[in-house]
């Protein structure tokens, strides 16, 4: 194909998407809404989510550890959590440590039980899936001198939760995939039915499908570049407005939990 062949049917892509601009400007706002239905969904999902797995790893187990253990026995303990399976991170807790974390501000209740600290050293364990916790618990409590905590019925609870929300967020994206698919191509459908009587002039007068389907791709690559550029714009603005609306209650609410960041979303989507 020659090169004034194809300037000449790039320029005719861009005549028929002016000349056909109400159509056009339909189909890019069909395509907008579905593709900011679909981002903002997936926006909440995957938050969802995210913050899922961020109060997955803020319930650990704690191990308190006998008085009587000498800092060798410790050491010899801190190694064996280690290479349980599905640990991911051991953190040993002094008893002078856990009474400051107590006491945090309070100076004055530091120094008065200082010298006679009735809260024990601890190892505090986190596991790399929650639904590996009762294993790991089950292997802690066969070591002498550990008492072993952990939320098993919150840990239960949450873990049929996070399935749950896994699910439906799972559901809940394809359901809306498949219905954008289907209006994005009812509306393509549409666009050319509309012009099935300059297609089969053209057609008439001996025009190749070549020459027929370049034009009509290059309006509907416009169309496409328009319609999904567009929404990328408006659900990274209106994330991030939500982001920063959301940010201090949900801190409030749930210490040390963040939200994903807009960009993040933004290069997913």
């Amino acid at each position: 194909m020659k090169w004034h062949t194809i300037n000449y049917l790039f320029g005719e892509g861009f005549k028929g998407f002016w000349k056909n601009r109400m159509m056009a400007v339909a189909s890019i706002a069909t395509i907008m809404l579905c593709l900011i239905i679909l981002g903002i969904s997936y926006s909440i999902v995957t938050n969802v989510e995210y913050i899922m797995v961020q109060i997955e790893q803020q319930m650990g187990i704690t191990a308190y550890i006998s008085d009587e253990y000498t800092p060798e026995n410790i050491k010899q303990i801190y190694q064996q959590i280690q290479e349980i399976p599905n640990v991911i991170e051991v953190s040993y807790i002094t008893s002078d440590d856990a009474l400051k974390s107590f006491a945090g501000n309070d100076l004055a209740l530091y120094d008065k039980f200082k010298n006679d600290n009735p809260l024990p050293a601890s190892f505090e364990i986190e596991v790399n899936k929650i639904e590996n916790q009762a294993e790991v618990v089950s292997i802690l409590k066969a070591v002498d001198g550990l008492d072993v905590r952990f939320l098993e019925s919150e840990t239960a609870t949450f873990f049929q939760l996070n399935q749950s929300v896994q699910i439906f967020s799972g559901v809940i994206i394809v359901a809306l995939i498949g219905i954008a698919l289907l209006l994005i191509t009812n509306t393509i459908k549409l666009t050319v039915y509309v012009r099935k009587k300059e297609i089969g002039i053209m057609k008439y007068i001996g025009a190749t499908d070549t020459f027929i389907r370049v034009p009509f791709l290059i309006e509907g690559l416009s169309i496409g570049i328009l319609g999904g550029a567009l929404p990328i714009a408006v659900v990274y603005n209106l994330y991030n407005w939500a982001e920063k609306m959301l940010r201090p209650n949900l801190s409030q609410i749930f210490s040390g939990i963040q939200l994903r960041t807009s960009m993040s979303i933004t290069m997913e989507l």
